[in-house]
């Protein structure tokens, strides 16, 4: 009986651990309007949302979401999304798709809003630092558009807004401690 005391302490200590664990997760909020485009055959535009290196390099730390028409035979959707030509380029033409937790159907118009946590996916791991979350639409029959929006990873709570000129409306990304 002597040893209870420690005990007890031992698990309060662990209790008080596992209860600030979840809390002290990071996470990062995207959140994008797709314009309502007067227009007489309007398709869905196809999405790229990731997350590259502050700096003249960008180089890619990963894809957090890819919106493309998941529903053609033969997955025909996957060829357009060669229009997403920068992120092609950087990190679409590898990535093996359907992704998990990244690919998704196209979205109509309106305001849509992401959240990404450090617990999975690209920004699992991802050390302190400058980057940058860019975003790319383009749309068949229609026009693309690519936006960056700077942030810092591990550092306190922040936010950056964008204003795109056709394809994209106001676009804002919220980072989290």
């Amino acid at each position: 009986m002597a040893h209870a005391p420690h005990r007890a302490s031992w698990l309060a200590g662990g209790t008080l651990l596992l209860a600030a664990g979840p809390a002290a997760a990071a996470s990062l909020t995207l959140q994008l309007t797709l314009p309502a485009i007067d227009t007489a055959s309007y398709y869905r535009p196809y999405l790229a949302a990731w997350v590259e290196k502050a700096g003249e390099d960008k180089a890619v730390v990963g894809t957090l979401a890819v919106w493309y028409d998941t529903r053609l035979r033969d997955n025909s959707g996957r060829g357009w999304l060669r229009n997403l030509r920068s992120w092609w380029r950087v990190a679409g033409e590898q990535l093996a798709l359907p992704a998990d937790g990244v690919s998704g159907a196209t979205r109509p118009a309106g305001t849509h809003t992401l959240q990404f946590s450090d617990a999975s996916g690209a920004l699992a791991g991802l050390p302190a630092g400058n980057y940058q979350l860019a975003i790319e639409v383009a749309r068949e029959k229609g026009g693309r558009e690519l936006l960056r929006l700077p942030f810092a990873w591990g550092g306190g709570a922040q936010s950056a807004d964008a204003q795109g000129s056709k394809e994209l409306g106001k676009v804002s990304v919220a980072v989290s401690p």
